[in-house]
């Protein structure tokens, strides 16, 4: 059964037809709520001519979201449908104009990881970036940005605080940052969000705008609380990030593994499950990879830090679809290029810890499949069906 637009909506989408040039400016948010039932639904997007088709399973959200931006096209009607059934799933449907205003918004859009990747940036609100709010675990804000420079501008500052070797916990000026590298993409927790703007109360540190608007951004969405004593973040919350600046492969693999990174933070279970699977790691693989993160020199990791430690191990093994070819091609000849007096060492325990990476790999995607219907390489529910 189709669900057909209203007439007002109609008119709207042949008034675009009709004025070409000024509709590319038009984005709408779509906003369906489902009927109970609907962990397994097709969803098809028509216009004359235009035809897209999404497929969600063991869907949880009782509301999914599309933008006009995203689908490529303004829908002339569209369809829900239970998998088995063919039952239609539509309870109802919201439409609302996105107004692209120029000011950096506090509002996020809620969408799905496979939106994000594919949102025009020409349909951003804000011309340096754009925020959305992970549809499937809304704790988490992601922030994309139309290059490294504006992204660093927010973030770089708050990436030596909390991860960098040698200068934790420490509030730096730029100048003093000045030609240290920084990150292409970013994640943090709500308490470490919330311990960086503490700091910079306390040591009254002259924050950047961009940097003020991320805390009012924090505060405005429940990631961290306002106290007497300074801020707090909850356990399950926090942002990650991304920048137009990467090739579209690259962004890809960037924002899954910065996500995975985010459902450490907020997935129930995992961070437990990858403490419990790194203190049961073989000694062989725990030694490389403690390794493989000193000696990254340009990354400057805090690899001190047992929760960065297992995060980066989750964010490594879950970003592509098989740790094997990271594991051989990528992490293995870095690191003998890093210590080649150690080469002769590694050689004699590789096998022995690359077995041990990939049966953790295995158990962790395991339980992402079982709980959470997320596999490696991939964390968008969302699926493109060609018509």
């Amino acid at each position: 059964m189709k669900r057909f637009i209203p007439l007002a909506f109609l008119l709207l989408l042949l008034t675009s037809l009709i004025y070409a040039d000024e509709s590319q400016a038009k984005n709408y948010m779509i906003s369906v709520r489902l009927k109970e039932g609907h962990d397994k639904v097709r969803i098809d997007f028509t216009a004359p001519d235009k035809h897209r088709i999404y497929t969600y399973r063991d869907l949880k959200n009782d509301i999914v979201t599309f933008y006009t931006s995203s689908i490529g096209f303004i829908p002339s009607d569209i369809t829900v449908q239970q998998f088995d059934t063919g039952m239609d799933m539509i309870e109802s449907i919201d439409r609302k104009e996105i107004v692209l205003d120029g000011k950096p918004s506090l509002e996020p859009l809620p969408a799905d990881f496979k939106q994000i990747l594919e949102n025009d940036p020409a349909q951003w609100r804000y011309s340096d970036w754009e925020v959305y709010r992970w549809e499937s675990f809304p704790g988490i804000l992601i922030i994309d940005f139309q290059n490294y420079n504006i992204q660093s501008h927010m973030l770089k500052r708050l990436s030596y605080f909390v991860e960098k070797r040698g200068y934790t916990g420490k509030i730096h000026s730029f100048l003093r940052l000045s030609g240290k590298s920084d990150w292409n993409a970013h994640n943090y927790k709500a308490k470490d969000l919330a311990a960086f703007f503490t700091e910079a109360q306390r040591s009254n540190a002259l924050l950047t705008s961009s940097e003020s608007y991320l805390m009012e951004l924090l505060l405005a969405n429940g990631i961290i609380e306002r106290g007497e004593a300074g801020y707090t973040g909850g356990e399950d919350k926090g942002i990650v990030s991304v920048s137009q600046e990467s090739a579209p492969h690259v962004r890809s693999l960037l924002l899954t593994h910065e996500g995975y990174h985010g459902l450490f933070y907020a997935a129930p279970g995992l961070k437990e499950l990858v403490y419990d699977l790194w203190d049961k790691l073989a000694p062989e693989a725990q030694e490389m990879w403690v390794e493989y993160l000193r000696t990254a020199d340009a990354w400057n990791y805090d690899y001190r830090n047992g929760y960065l430690l297992r995060n980066e191990m989750l964010g490594y093994m879950m970003q592509q679809k098989d740790f094997a070819e990271y594991f051989d091609n990528m992490m293995f000849p870095r690191l003998l290029k890093r210590i080649p007096d150690k080469a002769e060492h590694f050689q004699g325990i590789r096998d022995a810890a690359r077995q041990a990476f990939l049966d953790t790999a295995l158990k962790i995607a395991v339980f992402l499949q079982n709980n959470y219907n997320l596999s490696p390489g991939n964390l968008s529910y969302m699926r493109e069906v060609r018509p």
